[in-house]
């Protein structure tokens, strides 16, 4: 999927880092020179510091490092020994997820030359162990995690870009998988896939948007896979979308808050300039509408939905992966503004124009202060930089405020009691990974009921004091 791409690109880029809620301070190169061609990052607490650390894939020379967070003022990430590699070649996708059950973050990749699915398992220190393959896969490319069956452990999904299949894996959750078992061989050069259960807030299992990057002929479709919850797939009748030119990704949110499914889809085309963003909603009577989102990022590349300036409602995030170009944008913003309108988002606010192919990227909380900061490859540059959000600047709290508070019980299962604190006070809660998974505000004396939360390692975030803990949920 990607040999087509970077020789048929040409790019863009922009300048301005901020807007009336939320700042960015510009790139912090954290390493000019990654190795021959970045395509691929992940982020999450490595080495359970509770700071979130990056780890980088190159797709020409298949190299596999990590950058420790510092974890102090000034935020810097530091390279480690790269991870013994010898089974995957062009890779192309990169996760960080517990596949073993020990609760520590192992690396998952792709290699679409090795055609190779791969799992490396990390000692707790960040010291990663080679394992077999998982599976070999003509063309690996898209990945996807979740307990696809019922099993309840964490399984793994890839799309066949050159063998015209979209295949999983099952995970007996000690990191031994069998299968492949096929969601999917009908579609030509699929190329992202995303797993979620597209029946929200309802419970059920985990289905398939798939998206696929011919890269020729406008005949690219976005389709939806329905999972019976033991695995089994089942396309449905309507396509999402037809007649795109090289959909980079595709995945659901729920864009406005009401009741109907919504996918962003990136069209990263394959002449300059031709590319789109889309916003895709199902209407209620079986079909979809399409509203394209207007940027100056003439290829886009990926599209998420955080929220970068913290008030509840989540916005798009969006990276170009045009080559030349610049001054039109690398990494923009559109900010929700929380109505639930039929299009809540204002026009892009520019949040790097300097970047040339900057496909992926992470919305982290990297310094534990509470909003989402932002770690970013550029493919042709060979560098891996960062945007520090100062929507809440820890440069500013006192350092009195920041001692004598504490968790307690910990590990828990039911609540979080907390010490030291003489006024009502907000606090988040971050996997691992560093997604946001919940944010209350309370009063002084209340406690924190986690007992809904699954077992698992935690960080804690006291906002307005930026003090930060690891915690356990039994």
């Amino acid at each position: 999927m990607k040999k087509t791409l970077l020789t048929c690109l040409s790019v863009i880029c922009l300048t301005t880092f901020m807007n009336a809620q939320t700042t960015f301070v510009a790139k912090q190169i954290i390493n000019g020179s990654t190795g021959n061609n970045p395509y691929t990052l992940a982020t999450g607490d490595i080495d359970g510091d509770t700071y979130a650390d990056i780890i980088v894939g190159t797709d020409v020379d298949n190299t596999l490092i990590w950058y420790k967070n510092n974890g102090v003022e000034p935020f810097t990430f530091t390279a480690q020994t790269p991870v013994t590699n010898t089974l995957l070649t062009g890779i192309g996708g990169l996760q960080l997820v517990d596949l073993n059950g020990d609760t520590f973050l192992d690396i998952l990749g792709t290699g679409y030359s090795s055609d190779n699915v791969v799992w490396y398992s990390n000692n707790g220190s960040g010291v990663f162990t080679e394992q077999p393959a998982i599976g070999t896969v003509s063309g690996a490319s898209g990945l996807a995690t979740g307990t696809i069956d019922a099993g309840g452990t964490i399984d793994v999904a890839v799309t066949a870009y050159d063998g015209g299949s979209v295949v999983w894996f099952s995970n007996d959750g000690s990191g031994n998988f069998s299968g492949p078992t096929t969601i999917d061989n009908t579609l030509s050069f699929p190329g992202s896939i995303q797993l979620k259960n597209l029946s929200e807030p309802a419970p059920g299992p985990l289905d398939a948007v798939i998206s696929t990057a011919t890269a020729s002929g406008n005949v690219d479709v976005v389709e939806i896979f329905r999972n019976d919850g033991a695995g089994n797939f089942t396309k449905d009748g309507t396509s999402v979308t037809t007649g795109k030119n090289y959909i980079f990704n595709a995945s659901f949110e729920d864009l406005d808050g009401d009741a109907f499914l919504d996918i962003l889809v990136t069209e990263v085309e394959t002449s300059p300039g031709a590319g789109a963003l889309y916003w895709i909603e199902e209407d209620g009577v079986g079909g979809y509408t399409e509203t394209v989102i207007s940027t100056t990022i003439a290829n886009p590349a990926v599209a998420q939905h955080v929220d970068l300036d913290d008030d509840g409602d989540n916005d798009i995030v969006l990276s170009s992966g045009t080559h030349t170009d610049p001054g039109a944008g690398d990494l923009v913003w559109f900010i929700n503004d929380g109505s639930g309108s039929q299009n809540p988002y204002g026009p892009q606010v520019i949040i790097d124009d300097s970047q040339r192919q900057a496909f992926v990227f992470s919305a982290v909380d990297f310094d534990n202060d509470g909003d989402l900061d932002i770690a970013q490859c550029a493919y042709a540059d060979d560098d891996l930089s960062w945007f520090e959000n100062l929507k809440y600047n820890t440069l500013n709290i006192e350092s009195s405020n920041l001692t004598s508070i504490s968790i307690y019980p910990n590990p828990t299962s039911n609540v979080l009691n907390f010490k030291g604190l003489n006024s009502d006070f907000t606090v988040s809660i971050y996997d691992i990974l560093g997604k946001k998974i919940l944010q209350a505000d309370l009063n002084v004396d209340q406690v924190l009921d986690v007992s809904h939360m699954a077992s698992g390692v935690y960080i804690l975030t006291l906002n307005d004091q930026k003090k930060t803990f690891k915690f356990v949920k039994e």
